[in-house]
Formats: structure tokens, sequence, C-alpha cells
């Protein structure tokens, strides 16, 4: 597996829901009675996901959430899973899409524009009068390659140019059978796509067809505790998964367990389901900010980084308890220590579209620190004296500075950040000083000889509310 759905929130998201869609689908279309002890889902192995019966895989599939339906955007999934297809007979390949992949011009159909894409790796090849095309990069070491040559090399390890042209060749010529055999999957609305919007829908309908064939009452919240317990599961898994890729012992979903989970009343998950909900609508925010033309937001190029990608990575790591540890130091103006997470959250909706997103797509991620066990993620620069910058959702909204002030010295929660975090990044037009200390002791007033450079066990003398820019430019020097 070259590239998966997993780096970005939506694929993320779209590809756990999914593969547990398809995955309900594939129970509901068998008898009550069926034996699926031998059947399981793995994700993230050879593709994305695949159904595995008896130890042997049956389909392979491609998870890709992206926002446009061009054909080039969808080219590269598409040579990868024919490619796995090729090396396993029997085996079928579906791609699952956001939206409807385009043909390429001439082409009348996703194969004949896959066949396309191979007889032009080929024509190059033939017509090289060096060792530059990708079938010769692909069978050599070369480095800083395309990603068609990755994934080429990937598919096929130590293999000569020779051969890997004569493995395209038999797929062109229909001998090995792999196109015939992709597919975009196409769902029961006759859609070959399915919107992030819609695919809830689809996978409560499928839980309702599960709970309706073993005589369990169907009623919306057992349909929402019950949707919201198995997105827990796949995300679980996934972030398991991607901490432990080079395990060798992949560990799959037994189709039984999702059956066994079925049958269960979670109506005593409300922690768990407000948890996940949060997540969930945590990381639309990213997306929507992402597509928002007025933010002029742009994938990075092939090979560059995006900040803001990098900095959701490492959220998109946490689990939704963790992630919601780390939004209540994100928010040292808001009390969130015995709020309910859905109505916390709902309340400061604008501090993490408009100002928290923004942070993390603006400032260099290679300034951020990361400690998941004390729930932070802060800014620091390289050159001492060294400053903290802690992303906040704080913004204009008060009326006054002051008020800002009041909220966060008031706080007793953020009694952590007074002592560690030298400046509070928000949605501000000055650089406005804190003095947590002032507020906190009636003690007599520090003599002028006495030293004044804080201990580590003192509270900071002053916290600064620094507006995005100025950040920005202190943390570049």
């Amino acid at each position: 597996m070259s590239f998966d759905a997993s780096p970005s929130w939506s694929g993320f998201n779209y590809q756990g829901k999914v593969a547990l869609f398809y995955a309900l689908k594939c129970i509901n279309s068998e008898l009550i009675e069926k034996d699926f002890s031998g059947y399981s889902l793995m994700l993230e192995d050879n593709e994305d996901f695949e159904i595995i019966i008896d130890e042997v895989s049956t389909s392979f599939h491609q998870v890709k959430a992206y926002e446009k339906s061009s054909y080039s955007k969808y080219s590269d999934a598409l040579l990868e899973i024919t490619l796995e297809i090729s090396k396993n007979p029997n085996v079928i390949g579906k791609i699952h899409t956001w939206k409807v992949i385009n043909f390429k011009s001439d082409c009348t159909d996703l194969r004949s524009s896959i066949s396309d894409d191979i007889q032009k790796i080929l024509d190059e090849y033939h017509a090289a009068t060096d060792q530059n095309s990708i079938l010769h990069k692909a069978a050599s070491n070369a480095k800083k390659t395309c990603k068609t040559t990755s994934i080429i090399r990937n598919a096929f390890t130590d293999k000569s140019d020779e051969e890997l042209a004569l493995q395209l060749q038999s797929i062109l010529s229909g001998t090995n059978d792999a196109l015939s055999r992709i597919s975009a999957y196409e769902y029961d609305d006759g859609n070959s796509f399915c919107d992030l919007s819609d695919v809830n829908a689809k996978i409560k309908s499928e839980l309702s067809i599960c709970f309706s064939q073993r005589n369990i009452p169907v009623t919306t919240s057992q349909l929402n505790k019950a949707f919201l317990y198995f997105l827990g599961i796949m995300d679980r898994y996934i972030i398991d998964r991607h901490k432990n890729k080079q395990n060798s012992k992949k560990f799959p979903i037994k189709f039984t367990e999702i059956i066994d989970a079925v049958t269960v009343d979670h109506e005593d998950v409300s922690k768990e389901y407000i948890a996940h909900k949060f997540k969930e609508r945590f990381f639309f925010h990213i997306d929507h900010y992402m597509e928002d033309p007025d933010e002029e937001y742009q994938s990075p190029e092939f090979g560059k980084v995006c900040n803001l990608q990098e900095i959701r990575k490492i959220l998109l790591s946490l689990t939704p308890y963790q992630l919601w540890e780390h939004y209540r130091n994100f928010s040292p103006q808001i009390n969130l220590f015995n709020k309910n997470i859905d109505d916390a959250f709902e309340s400061n909706n604008d501090g993490i579209r408009h100002m928290l997103i923004r942070i993390f797509h603006e400032i260099d991620f290679n300034l951020a620190i990361h400690n998941p066990l004390k729930f932070k993620l802060i800014y620091r620069n390289t050159l001492p004296p060294y400053q903290h910058y802690l992303p906040t959702t704080i913004t204009n909204s008060f009326r006054k500075v002051t008020q800002i002030e009041r909220q966060i010295t008031s706080n007793p929660n953020m009694i952590e950040i007074l002592y560690e975090v030298e400046n509070l990044i928000y949605n501000g037009n000055i650089i406005h000083p804190i003095s947590p200390a002032a507020s906190m002791h009636t003690e007599a007033p520090i003599s002028q000889d006495v030293d004044q450079r804080p201990k580590r066990n003192e509270v900071l003398p002053i916290i600064n509310l620094i507006p995005l820019t100025d950040a920005k430019d202190q943390l570049a020097k």
C-alpha cells in the first residue's frame, strides 16, 4: 500500500465509514443463519480495506475522498489497485469515491481509461533512449521519483524493466484479466459514488436491516448510538494500524464481532457516543476550512508539506477523549472541566473554525512540540531565550480584551498553562499582557532588588495575548 486515504480527515473518516458500510452490506446480503466465522474486514494492508474469507482475500478496496471528479485525481489509485489485482487471481477490485470519476478524454469507461494510462507508460518505455522512463526508474534505486514510479516499484519489487514491461503488457492484452475485475462501486441508488454527507444514512440503513433481521427494535436512539459505537471501533482500529504499520502480524475485524456488537444495547455508551461525535465534528471544521474559497486554501504540490495537514495528522492519531483534553487546553478562556462535551463544543464553533485552524495552517508545524501525555500542543522558537506559544480558540467576540484576561485567570483548569506558556495566540489586534500572579495572591510587592526571573515552581509574571501575525513574526526569528 503506497498511498492511503487516512492522512486527511476526509479520507480518515470516509475510509472507515465506507469499510463499515461494505462489511454490513456483506452481512445483510446473506441469510441470518449464515456462518460468518471465516469472514473478516482488514484495513490498510494490501489496500485501504479488503474482505477476507477463510484467510483468503476476495476483494480489494481503494477509498478516495476528493472534492474533484477529474480522472487525473484518481489515476494513481486506479493504477495501484490494478497492479494489486493483477497479482491476485480471483480477487475483485472496487474504488469508492466521494465524487463521480470522469473518464479520460477519448475513453468510454473507467477500464479503458486505466488501459490508456498503462499504454502510455509502455510507449514511453519503448521510446526511451536512456534510463529515464518510468519503468526504468521503477526497476532501479532512483530517488525522488514520481508517484507512478513508486506505485509500480512497490507492486513489483526486484523486477527488471523488461519484466515490468511484460507484466503491464499482459494486463493490456487481457492475458492477465485484472482490468475485467476492477470497477467503481455502485450503490443501491445507482450512483458509482457516495458523498460524505450521504454515507452516514447508508450505514444507518444497513444497521436498520441488521436490527430487523435479528428482531431488534429499530429506534433513532438505537441507530445513533450503534452508529457512533462502530465509528469508535473503526477510529481505534485505524489509529492502531498507523501506529503499528511495521508490525508483521495484522489483526482484522471479524464479521462475528460486528454481528455481536449489533446485538448489544448501546443505550449505555453515551460518553463514548458524545466523544466520537465531538471528534467527527472537530475534523469536519478542518475539512470545511480547506474547502472554503474565502480561505484561499491550496493543497501543497507533490513532495511538499502543509502545516495544517501535518498538525491534522497529529490530532487524528488521538483518541476522542485525548482530542477533547487537547481542545480544553486550546480553550483557556472557557472552563470546560465539568461541561458536557457536546454542549461545550457547540459554544465555541467560531473559535475552532476561525482561529485555531488558521493558526495550524499559518504557523510552521516544525516549530510545534507535542506532549500527548499532558495533552499539550504548543509552538516554540528555535533560538534562546525560548518562548512558548499556545494556539487557542480565543476570538475577538469579547467586547474588551480585559474580559478575556478575566476569563483566563479565573479558569481553575488553566493553572498549568500559567507556569509554562508565555504567549497565547488569539484573534485580536494588539499584544495584551496578562499578569496572572497579580490576581492570584495578596502578598506584598516584590522589592526592586530581588531577582524577578520566574522559577519553574512559580506562576509566570506576564503572559501575553498575542495576535497570530505577531506570533508568526516572533517564531520566525
